[in-house]
């Protein structure tokens, strides 16, 4: 079984996520869309446009001008969730010593990567558990949730949990260890998952996230980022080609 978690697994996940990701972008860029969506008013250069879009991501505007509170805790959410993963990408590459490229000595370093990792971790759940109180107390909230959304508010719980126990606990965890075991996977040269158990459950369920990511309601970020990008395509110029083409014809 662990052969299977620490070796095949991480593969199938990989390729499952890369495949799946690339294939609903692709549907998405090519599908037809029949008028103009550009809501006004609209950027009128590419880089408006990007900048739109960016600040749009970053702010969660459209969400604050509809429900403030909901905005509040999906943004905690959003927002401790990007800390947690460019934590583990910057932590485990740099054992927890990123800071000390800014001056600080390795303790110093390593107390506050765990500083902030709790504080986003707890952040984290807390926002989650709200998000899920919200789709169990609130009647029209509650009437538009299916079992899948469940699924994923527990789902990203367990993982933020299990994250939380091996930051909170005295296990013994084995960073380089972790390391090295996830350099083998991107490297292909994988060697033997490190045997802590919160660890192994950890990182399987964050598999089994990535695996459902691409066809889960969890996509809509890049959906999001295409949408958004009609949303703000340059306005039209009236009489369009298409309307001179018309009239030419029914003239």
């Amino acid at each position: 079984m662990l052969f299977f978690l620490g070796h095949i697994f991480p593969y199938i996940t990989i390729t499952v996520f890369l495949t799946g990701m690339t294939w609903r972008v692709l549907i998405w860029l090519n599908s037809p869309v029949p008028f103009q969506l550009t809501l006004f008013p609209a950027p009128q250069t590419f880089t408006g446009r990007v900048m739109s879009i960016g600040w749009e991501i970053i702010s969660f505007e459209s969400l604050w001008r509809g429900d403030r509170i909901l905005w509040l805790w999906a943004w905690l959410m959003h927002g401790s969730l990007a800390v947690i993963i460019v934590g583990h990408i910057v932590g485990i590459y740099t054992l927890t010593l990123e800071f000390t490229l800014i001056g600080l000595s390795p303790g110093a370093s390593s107390a506050l990567s765990a500083g902030l990792g709790i504080t986003a971790g707890i952040v984290c759940f807390l926002s989650l558990m709200v998000l899920f109180y919200r789709r169990t107390a609130i009647d029209e909230v509650k009437r538009l949730s299916d079992p899948v959304d469940y699924f994923v508010l527990l789902l990203l719980l367990a993982i933020v949990i299990s994250g939380m126990h091996m930051r909170l606990t005295s296990l013994n965890i084995d960073l380089t260890a972790i390391r090295s075991y996830l350099a083998g996977i991107l490297t292909l040269h994988p060697i033997p998952i490190p045997r802590t158990w919160i660890f192994v459950s950890h990182f399987t369920l964050v598999n089994i996230l990535l695996l459902y990511f691409p066809f889960s309601k969890l996509f809509h970020g890049a959906g999001f980022v295409v949408n958004r990008g009609m949303l703000t395509e340059k306005p039209p110029i009236y009489p369009t080609p298409a309307t001179r083409a018309g009239e030419a014809r029914f003239s």
